[in-house]
């Protein structure tokens, strides 16, 4: 059976549409912008997006329940001692929280769109920037939603690939999903 999923490019009500020249030109505008600053503002605003997103799932009942199990071990323990003995929590309170999710979903419609070449035979247009502006003043970031903020990147990762596979039209046996085998890790620390 040829399947072919439907992937459908919604823009949400209460945003501006996106066209693929104003896709094309928040990416360009984000190539444009990294051989002006440094690579710890570039470093500190991902992970500073990461956490604005860690903390936004963490409202969700699967993100309420992950934080519960994240919050309640080891991990955050050990996460809490590295972020204030390294200062960790002080730079990532002056970075500005990169929208790394939209980013990466506005990203990946590139590769579906049917009008990417005629985009490029326009004039350039001017980008809007991606990120938030740097807050006033400093706003704390924990640890745990940074982690949380990586567990929802790389699920919806995940889907946004899947899609771009299921969208070739090849028949399922073709391209197929599996489950790679564990990778053994040898050292002190993974066993």
């Amino acid at each position: 059976m040829n399947r072919r999923a439907d992937v459908r490019l919604v823009d949400e009500p209460d945003r501006a549409g996106r066209t693929t020249a104003a896709l094309v030109a928040s990416l360009t505008g984000r190539l444009t912008a990294l051989s002006l600053v440094s690579g710890a503002d570039v470093v500190g605003a991902l992970a500073a997006g990461v956490a604005a997103l860690g903390r936004q799932a963490g409202q969700t009942a699967e993100g309420v329940r992950l934080r519960k199990g994240l919050a309640h071990g080891r991990p955050a323990t050990n996460a809490a001692l590295i972020w204030q003995q390294l200062g960790i929590d002080r730079w990532l309170a002056t970075m500005p929280a990169s929208r790394v999710l939209d980013q990466l979903r506005n990203d990946v419609a590139l590769l579906l769109v049917d009008d990417l070449a005629e985009t490029f035979d326009l004039p350039p247009l001017v980008a809007e920037p991606t990120g938030a502006d740097r807050p006033a003043a400093p706003e704390r970031i924990d640890p745990i939603d940074l982690v949380v903020g990586l567990w929802v990147l790389a699920k919806d990762t995940v889907d946004l690939v899947q899609a771009l596979a299921d969208s070739s039209g090849l028949p399922d046996d073709a391209v197929t999903p599996g489950r790679p085998a564990p990778v053994r890790v040898d050292g002190g620390v993974l066993r």
